[in-house]
């Protein structure tokens, strides 16, 4: 009789990670925002440095943020490897993009 029920029918196995989304109720909408939020800061620095090599507060200039914010992105870029260090001019460090065959 067993082989005659549908698969269908039988119960399904809830994984772990279901269970926690469930008692939790999901994703807090801060931690969506804030994500998103840094999704588009990276995106603007990304933007400024395309035209070439520029110092923190010309990125800051470029992507109108202020400068302790393009800073910090920028030191988690390098770290990541997605920002090299260059040359120092008017006693800052010049930050570029990454070639894309060398990340």
């Amino acid at each position: 009789m067993s082989k005659d029920k549908p698969d269908t029918e039988q119960p399904r196995e809830i994984k772990p990670i279901q269970i926690l989304r469930e008692r939790r109720g999901g994703v807090p909408k801060e931690h969506v925002e804030r994500s998103r939020q840094q999704a588009k800061t990276h995106k603007l620095l990304t933007a400024a440095l395309k035209d070439g090599p520029k110092t923190v507060p010309e990125v800051a200039q470029a992507s109108g943020l202020p400068t302790h914010e393009v800073l910090w992105y920028l030191m988690g870029m390098k770290k990541y490897g997605q920002v090299v260090e260059g040359e120092e001019r008017d006693g800052y460090h010049e930050y570029a993009l990454k070639a894309e065959e060398e990340r």
